[in-house]
């Protein structure tokens, strides 16, 4: 079996499968690039042109936007998801990077052939418009909403629900970024995540063992997102 049939096999039921026909997905997927990754490489640099679509078959990233000494990470994503999409097909330079947080595998799509695709597959547009809202647009403007009415409580509770159900999809699961990290997507500073992080698990909330955190009261965790 080639390269591009294991690609779709992998694929699996993902919507790309439901809404382009076998032979027009094996088809771009002939103009694809699949690249292998390190944890902690950079697979596309903010201001770098963004000739391709970026799909992460396994693994996870970080997409983050580097100020000067301090990184502002936009977000934690898995695999068998595309990457910053509405941005890539409408602005012609990368907004931000994207760096792998463990070993990943990355397929590269042409941005030209998905505009392609799209003209004749009306299914097609309307789906990339609603994972790119769904995935990107909509989360980005939460963020923005719990800046401005959580304090640390809150934005944590957010962070940690988002890392259960959206990026681990398990309530026991391995942090990938430091504790410095997080305090880089909530807008806090480390101590204070450090903080909060021994509160939750003083409150019976969740357990950490290093690296590892287990939340044992979800429910708690959504009612601090509401008060706090």
């Amino acid at each position: 079996m080639d390269q591009n049939h294991q690609i779709y096999q992998l694929l699996g039921d993902h919507w790309l499968t439901a809404v382009v026909s076998k032979n027009d997905l094996l088809e771009l997927l002939t103009k694809t690039t699949l690249v292998t990754y390190r944890k902690r490489e950079t697979i596309v640099k903010r201001g770098e042109f963004s000739h391709h679509l970026v799909f992460l078959l396994n693994g996870y990233v970080k997409l983050e936007i580097e100020e000067g000494r301090r990184d502002f990470i936009i977000d934690i994503d898995s695999g068998m998801k595309f990457l910053g999409l509405p941005l890539t097909l409408t602005i012609d330079k990368h907004l931000f990077s994207i760096v792998t947080l463990t070993d990943a595998k990355v397929v590269f799509i042409p941005v030209s052939d998905i505009l392609e695709l799209m003209k004749k597959n009306s299914k097609l547009t309307s789906e990339i418009i609603k994972c790119g809202n769904e995935s990107f647009v909509t989360p980005m403007l939460e963020k923005l909403t719990s800046s401005a009415q959580n304090n640390i409580r809150g934005r944590l509770a957010k962070l940690l629900l988002h890392l259960s159900t959206k990026v681990h999809k398990s309530n026991n699961f391995a942090l990938l970024i430091s504790r410095l990290e997080i305090s880089h997507m909530i807008g806090f500073s480390r101590e204070n995540v450090i903080r909060v992080l021994a509160e939750f698990n003083a409150e019976g909330i969740l357990q950490i063992s290093g690296k590892s955190i287990e939340i044992l009261a979800p429910e708690r965790l959504e009612e601090i997102t509401r008060y706090s």
